[in-house]
């Protein structure tokens, strides 16, 4: 059996997930890029993630990611529509608190983040799951 390197490799398209996976991704680096250029809009960021109630929740699970990953969060242009890793990770961690499968999420990042940082990112992507879906498929 060969070993393919392209379906190891590979990451979620942005154009074929579901859409609040496509909406995380999207505020991720809409934040990122905002944040550099100094263009900044809470209602824009409101409005790629759906809900104005999430953008605070969003802000703390992306802050408690950024503390505890172990190098910076890496993201792709906006034109890119493949997931980078960390994004498809956070994408996971996410999916993984608003289906309360605590052991699924460690089991992600249990290598690389240490209890502490785990916790706090649970707990972070619990609420701001709540606001942005009842149930993840």
């Amino acid at each position: 059996m060969a070993l393919d390197l392209a379906a190891l490799t590979s990451t979620p398209d942005l154009r074929q997930v579901s859409p609040v996976h496509a909406r995380l991704v999207a505020a991720l680096r809409y934040t990122h890029i905002a944040r550099r250029t100094k263009s900044y809009r809470q209602a824009d960021l409101a409005q790629r993630l759906g809900s104005h109630c999430a953008v605070h929740s969003f802000h703390v699970f992306l802050d408690e990611a950024g503390r505890a990953w172990p190098e910076p969060i890496t993201l792709n242009p906006p034109c890119q529509p493949l997931f980078s890793y960390d994004e498809m990770l956070l994408v996971d961690l996410a999916t993984a608190a608003a289906r309360s499968d605590r052991g699924a999420f460690d089991d992600l990042v249990r290598d690389m983040i240490g209890l502490g940082g785990r916790n706090a990112i649970w707990a972070a992507g619990r609420r701001l799951m709540r606001h942005l879906v009842t149930v993840v498929d």
